[in-house]
């Protein structure tokens, strides 16, 4: 009697132990389908749960060990974690085919441990693979005329791209042509009548009241590098006679270069002009010191080329 108890408990510490060890590994596989045509694909969820910690080795599908299966494996996604209390879940999706008609079974995964010990294994599926029906008794039909297919922007960006080209050819030879015949034709003198009010005088005034508005305080950057050298621009046009207004940049210190200003102040015109360019068109966001200093070099310019200090030089020489 006591040897059948002994034997009853030992059965009974076994299913227990299986029990549990089957509770704490767990592999699953599932189909998104049991049916598809020749060539059709079809994927494979795998999931496997296991306590955290573990070291597992997990399943490497490849073709070359699905060759006995009839199976091409076509894709395949990184393993995928996630973490549900003291367990772990692991999920991959495969992306299965096959090219012959007929039942196929997708066999089941192990999961081994460290010491090679079977931990999980999922279960087998199955599933079909047919061939497209056709139906004989129809009758035989014309061979259809090519389907237009529309152009996608991938292949009309290289013609596009030639178009911009030649346009941007073309023009670039009528500019150079009427650049090259406006500099032929003598330029005609336009006498202007002088300002009531000296042009430094203006531009001066209109200066501080461009510090007064604080735009570039206010976020608003582009708006005060327009102003700044619109204030700059009028008053070349009035103190030189420079049509700036219609100029670019590099243009107006080429002209200003004839009247032998001071190199250092050339230079600082040069550079605020370059630096509201770059705000304009170039989308640039100077240092705030950038924006003072812009605005100081504008000031030291219209001071230092007045009528009254070019007249006192002239004199003093």
């Amino acid at each position: 009697m006591k040897m059948k108890k002994l034997v009853g408990l030992f059965f009974f510490m076994l299913i227990f132990s299986t029990i549990t060890f089957a509770q704490k590994y767990k592999a699953e596989a599932t189909l998104d389908s049991n049916r598809i045509l020749i060539g059709d694909q079809i994927h494979v969820d795998f999931s496997l749960t296991a306590p955290k910690n573990v070291n597992l080795a997990m399943p490497e599908l490849t073709n070359e060990n699905m060759a006995n299966t009839g199976i091409e494996l076509v894709a395949k996604t990184a393993i995928d974690t996630t973490v549900l209390g003291e367990k772990m879940r692991y999920h991959q999706r495969w992306t299965i085919t096959a090219f012959d008609s007929g039942s196929y079974i997708f066999p089941p995964i192990g999961i081994l441990g460290p010491d090679s010990q079977l931990l999980a294994q999922s279960q087998a599926l199955p599933f079909e693979v047919n061939t497209v029906a056709v139906d004989t008794t129809a009758a035989i039909r014309d061979i259809k005329a090519y389907a237009k297919v529309p152009l996608t922007f991938k292949e009309v960006l290289p013609y596009l791209l030639i178009g911009i080209a030649v346009v941007a050819v073309i023009a670039l030879i009528v500019w150079l042509i009427v650049k090259y015949q406006s500099k032929r034709k003598p330029k005609k003198i336009v006498s202007k009548p002088k300002p009531k009010v000296k042009p430094h005088i203006t531009a001066l005034k209109e200066l501080e009241n461009l510090k007064l508005k604080k735009l570039w305080q206010n976020g608003q950057i582009k708006q005060y590098y327009s102003e700044l050298t619109d204030i700059l621009r009028i008053y070349i046009d009035g103190r030189f006679g420079i049509n700036a207004m219609e100029m670019i940049s590099s243009d107006i210190i080429r002209e200003l270069n004839d009247n032998n200003l001071d190199n250092k102040l050339m230079k600082e015109l040069e550079q605020t002009l370059t630096t509201a360019d770059l705000v304009k068109f170039a989308k640039m966001e100077p240092f705030p010191d950038d924006h003072d200093r812009c605005f100081q070099q504008a000031i030291d310019f219209v001071k230092s080329t007045t009528e009254t200090t070019e007249t006192q030089n002239s004199v003093q020489h």
